[in-house]
């Protein structure tokens, strides 16, 4: 079975990873120590042009952000795009926050940002966009959304490798801002699930502790891909010049296919049963019907053999 579900990269870590996790473990039944986890937000933090100051580790972006949330909304709306992949909303729901979701209607996906330059939120989202694969804040936008101090924006970056946008560099003059990014993706740690947050002001404050229980071998394997950071910086190119060349191939079967800055794509056709059908032609993609609009799916870019194959079979439909 192709997975083409799951947003994941095709590729496996870089061999150094690999070499790392396979020498001696030692010490496992020591909790991770202090210096271990100095030395990881120390690579984090040069690895995305941060002070280590404001890093935050923690198993996986849903974590930091469910974090964030419970201790944070307290007062404000939890403002999410609809559709979202992100998983810790109910959180909000749990402290007793209200959550406002925004429509994406396509095909342009904007957002009138306008309308939240009074009021009190807690902005959570995806840049790019999980499952439009598109930027819907631009610098300037986002800039006047943290005029209002009473707004707390985090961006996550999980996709950044592809888009190569960030804003993390509004982080040390935007108190409340904060950015995420994690190694799942380009980085091809999906199995050690290591993400971080790169944290203003007002998050610091209140997150500072927020710290999440990494593993000896996840921290291991962590300052191992982030050494070997050109690895996975090909790994991402490769997938950019897949997601082109698929994107261009499924155009030509007829189907609507979206800009995307990501590692996957949006498309749209009327071909009935569309997922069932690659389902059983041994393919599986995401069906967004049942979760936003019908007919819409989200295909994660595979390797060149696996997109040759999700090619022919939808041209056999």
């Amino acid at each position: 079975m192709i997975d083409l579900s799951s947003n994941e990269s095709p590729y496996p870590p870089s061999p150094n990873v690999t070499e790392a996790l396979s020498k001696d473990p030692g010490n496992l039944n020591r909790y991770t120590g202090v210096d271990e986890i100095r030395a990881l937000k120390q690579s984090l933090a040069e690895y995305c042009g941060s002070d280590p100051e404001r890093v935050i580790p923690g198993p996986g972006t849903d974590y930091l952000l469910e974090k964030a949330i419970c201790r944070m909304s307290k007062g404000r709306d939890v403002v999410v795009m609809n559709p979202t992949t992100l998983r810790c909303i109910g959180s909000a729901r749990y402290v007793g926050s209200r959550v406002v979701r925004k429509q994406l209607i396509p095909p342009a996906f904007r957002i009138d940002w306008t309308a939240f330059s009074s009021g009190t939120g807690l902005f959570l989202m995806e840049h790019p966009n999980n499952p439009t694969g598109q930027m819907l804040i631009s610098r300037e936008e986002l800039k006047k959304l943290l005029k209002n101090d009473d707004n707390l924006v985090i961006v996550d970056e999980a996709g950044y490798e592809y888009s190569h946008q960030t804003f993390a560099d509004l982080v040390p003059t935007c108190p409340n801002l904060a950015v995420t990014r994690t190694l799942d993706k380009a980085f091809g740690l999906a199995g050690l699930h290591i993400s971080w947050m790169i944290g203003g002001d007002y998050f610091l404050k209140e997150l500072k502790t927020a710290d999440g229980p990494i593993s000896r071998l996840a921290c291991r394997g962590a300052l191992a891909a982030v050494e070997d950071r050109t690895y996975a910086l090909d790994c991402a190119a490769r997938t950019v010049l897949e997601r082109d060349r698929l994107a261009g191939e499924l155009l030509q079967l007829g189907m609507e296919v979206f800009p995307s800055e990501a590692n996957f794509l949006l498309v749209r056709t009327e071909q009935t049963d569309f997922a069932l059908r690659l389902k059983e032609a041994g393919i599986l993609i995401s069906d967004l019907s049942h979760t936003w609009l019908p007919n819409f799916y989200r295909i994660t870019v595979g390797t060149s053999a696996e997109n040759t194959t999700l090619v022919e079979a939808i041209g056999a439909f």
